[in-house]
């Protein structure tokens, strides 16, 4: 059996006669990328906030972010996640620290793309900012070099 549809409705209105414009949001508008930098002063752990994204609805890439961390304790561990939030329909939402990446070991340097399980995008809507964090924990950070974290979204959609 075939699939069905063999055509989102976007595609489709792109390419009816005479020809329509798609609205960007449908598609989830112009990719951005945010980018938070943390240059390490001492050895510790605990939660940094690296990027604020904007209110609304954000479509985040995990597979096209990125995280660049230089080696700390050979146990500690590497998080990144968000911060609470309430969505439109005033529910909220708890805080996730590994919802983007859960426990890379920091005993060696880190430098990988950011993985979801089972899903090639994240949605976040929330009716005010939502800070994207790192958490080091288990053992210390390292003591010096620099925290890079790319974070690559769109923002609407539906």
């Amino acid at each position: 059996m075939a699939l069905t549809p063999l055509h989102s409705s976007q595609y489709l209105t792109s390419i009816t006669k005479p020809i329509q414009r798609v609205d960007g949001s449908e598609w989830g508008g112009a990719l951005k990328a945010s980018i938070g930098l943390l240059t390490f002063t001492a050895a510790g752990t605990g939660t940094a906030k690296m990027i604020t994204l904007p209110a609304g609805r954000k479509i985040i890439f995990p597979y096209l972010s990125q995280v660049f961390c230089p080696a700390g304790t050979s146990t500690s561990d590497l998080h990144v996640g968000y911060s609470a939030y309430v969505t439109p329909a005033g529910l909220a939402v708890n805080a996730d620290d590994n919802a983007f990446l859960d426990n890379a070991d920091l005993g060696a340097e880190v430098d990988t793309v950011l993985l979801l399980p089972d899903a090639d995008y994240f949605i976040l809507d929330s009716v005010r900012s939502v800070d994207i964090e790192v958490l080091i924990d288990t053992a210390n950070s390292p003591a010096s070099g620099e925290l890079s974290l790319k974070i690559v979204w769109a923002q609407g959609g539906k």
